[in-house]
């Protein structure tokens, strides 16, 4: 640490004894009330953005400023000041911090170039797997969408992980870095991983043209803005996303591609392990005759992968990354991002009908647009 960056922490550390009361004695993740009313959860004091803006104001804050904060304390857990936070926010606009995508070889990398074989995949695969937890009110919390990693404080989800979800639920944070899900240390063998990371969501975007028809999402993304940035490790790090032209462009059509997760959807998830599988695109052409039985429309904003008897995208997550390794141009190969997972038969897995995916390359424009 910096000596710079050391007085900064003192400052704040000084800000936080001197501003913050102990009113309120809720613990980690309880619902709370904030001072203005707002219906929030109690949460560690360097996840809630809004509360870390008003402490960087420092010798600016104003006697409200200082109100507000002395009443935002929830708790305390160990050392760590606990504040109540509100909920997240939907935006109609684009966000307001201007940023740059990591380079290739900063994203799109694993430990491990390829994974082959078996359906559990290996314990550092695809370090850009986001798992996506909601508040459903009364204390309760579950995860049940996936998401993928593309910058250090932001994911990208499908637009129906958070409008096709019951209206009283709240998407409330990623969770990073996972592999099995009922273990709090992940190990195989005597290589274990770094602690999960679970980061507040602090504001979302979902694409302004989504919409549902007999049964299929259209446009069916989302950007999700993160309340901290996060720490890149050979368990965390963000995919690289097609930025160039020739990348756009690309012919995937009979091409392989990965798709991994927990299984998890809305409703069911069928794996506590992470897993993988590799899927062949499908041409759009093709897809739209397997689903013209149940008169639904493929449109060129989708892709469409798999068809093999069993396999399919129950092995990802609705609203997580189907992959591929490198851009078929460079000898430097890294992950890129080519769809999110949108929506498939109930029946997942169906012989001769592929998964439906956002095709990534089609909303580039909207999400750099977005983001930046």
């Amino acid at each position: 640490m910096s000596p710079h960056m050391g007085r900064f922490v003192l400052v704040l550390v000084c800000v936080f004894t001197i501003t913050i009361g102990s009113s309120g004695a809720l613990n980690l993740q309880d619902e709370c009330q904030t001072p203005d009313g707002n219906v929030g959860t109690c949460v560690i004091i360097r996840s809630c953005i809004s509360i870390r803006k008003l402490l960087l104001l420092k010798d600016k804050m104003t006697p409200e400023d200082r109100a507000f904060l002395r009443n935002s304390k929830c708790g305390q857990q160990g050392s760590s000041v606990l504040v109540c936070c509100p909920l997240v926010r939907k935006l109609t606009g684009r966000f307001d911090a201007p940023v740059e995508l990591p380079p290739p070889g900063e994203c799109g990398k694993m430990q491990s170039d390829r994974i082959v074989g078996g359906e559990v995949a290996s314990l550092d695969a695809y370090p850009w797997l986001a798992r996506i937890q909601y508040y459903k009110g009364n204390n309760r919390y579950g995860f049940h969408c996936g998401g993928v990693l593309i910058h250090s404080q932001y994911a990208l989800t499908a637009a129906h992980c958070i409008e096709g979800v019951p209206s009283s639920w709240i998407v409330y944070q990623v969770r990073l870095g996972e592999f099995d899900t009922t273990t709090a240390t992940d190990c195989v063998n005597d290589d274990c991983a770094d602690p999960v990371r679970d980061v507040l969501i602090s504001a979302y975007l979902v694409h302004p043209e989504y919409y549902k028809q007999n049964g299929a999402d259209y446009n069916d993304i989302a950007l999700l803005l993160l309340s901290e940035s996060v720490e890149f490790t050979d368990f965390i790090r963000p995919i690289c996303l097609p930025v160039t032209a020739e990348d756009r462009e690309a012919n995937l059509t009979g091409k392989y591609a990965s798709v991994a997760g927990w299984g998890q959807t809305e409703n069911s998830t069928t794996s506590t392990k992470k897993l993988h599988l590799s899927v062949p695109v499908v041409a759009n052409e093709a897809c739209a005759d397997a689903f013209s039985s149940i008169q639904l429309e493929i449109i060129p904003t989708q892709l469409c992968a798999g068809g093999e008897k069993g396999k399919d995208s129950c092995r990802g997550d609705s609203g997580g990354p189907l992959m591929r390794y490198g851009n078929g141009r460079s000898s430097t190969k890294f992950w890129y991002l080519i769809g999110v997972v949108s929506f498939g038969l109930e029946q997942c897995g169906t012989d001769g009908v592929p998964g439906v995916y956002t095709r990534i390359s089609e909303y580039m424009d909207w999400v750099l647009e977005t983001m930046v």
